[in-house]
């Protein structure tokens, strides 16, 4: 779970050229991008996604975000991406906040670390769809332990929803080099896309899902930095991307 400032590059520019080739309906998809637990985020690493023509972006800190999700602000971004911890309490009015805009329809991506997301916060993660748990919690009434991570694991992929728009075109299998996340909590309500054999690691890796009136997809791996340049995992950001503001 540790970040390293060249993965992010790696993750970011891997992120642009996703995009350059999906611009929803004609017009720049706009991402709020929220991230900032780790000193070293800042826009000098997030510069590559500048080079897209087919996207405008802006990233916030878990604090700044708090004013982002009021809802005069809620038409200034198309998809929200949580690609990053976020331990602290988060204040009941921006709880409501993020319920309220969700619920109303705006798409939600949740990418690896971002199932840390608000870690404290229960309804983030029926929002999510998955959960990992930094502390044992309580969801509806049964107790969660410590999730588990594990480091640079070779990750068998089975793609199990051909249809979807977002996996056609993908490999039937395929193996990523990336972190594996298991004891998650999960919502009996998602849809798997992928799911891997991996004995450690969490079996649905990708998934869809819905909160309120909004999309939500969910990719449990993403360490990186190799898992940038598999052709399998930059599809899927890219049809994600797109499917969300569909």
């Amino acid at each position: 779970m540790n970040k390293h400032p060249l993965y992010l590059v790696c993750a970011l520019f891997a992120f642009s050229l996703l995009i350059s080739s999906c611009d929803g309906k004609g017009k720049n998809i706009r991402l709020a991008f929220i991230s900032g637990m780790n000193p070293e985020f800042n826009y000098e690493l997030y510069a590559p996604l500048l080079e897209s023509e087919n996207i405008e972006w802006k990233s916030y800190t878990n604090e700044e975000s708090q004013e982002l999700f009021k809802p005069e602000h809620s038409n200034e971004y198309d998809v929200i991406v949580f690609y990053d911890i976020c331990l602290d309490e988060f204040p009941e009015a921006s709880q409501q906040d993020l319920i309220n805009v969700v619920s109303e329809g705006k798409p939600v991506f949740v990418l690896h670390d971002g199932l840390l997301t608000y870690n404290k916060w229960p309804e983030f993660a029926k929002i999510a769809g998955m959960k990992y748990f930094m502390s044992s919690q309580d969801v509806d009434g049964l107790e969660y332990g410590v999730s588990f991570y594990k480091h640079k694991q070779e990750i068998p992929i089975t793609v199990v929803d051909k249809q979807h728009f977002i996996t056609q075109g993908m490999d039937k299998t395929f193996v990523f080099n990336d972190e594996i996340y298991d004891r998650l909590w999960k919502s009996p309500d998602i849809h798997p896309l992928w799911t891997t054999t991996h004995p450690e690691s969490e079996k649905i890796v990708m998934y869809t899902h819905s909160y309120g009136k909004a999309k939500v997809v969910g990719i449990v791996t993403g360490h990186g930095p190799d898992i940038f340049n598999d052709k399998n995992f930059k599809l899927a950001f890219e049809r994600s991307i797109c499917w969300l503001v569909k």
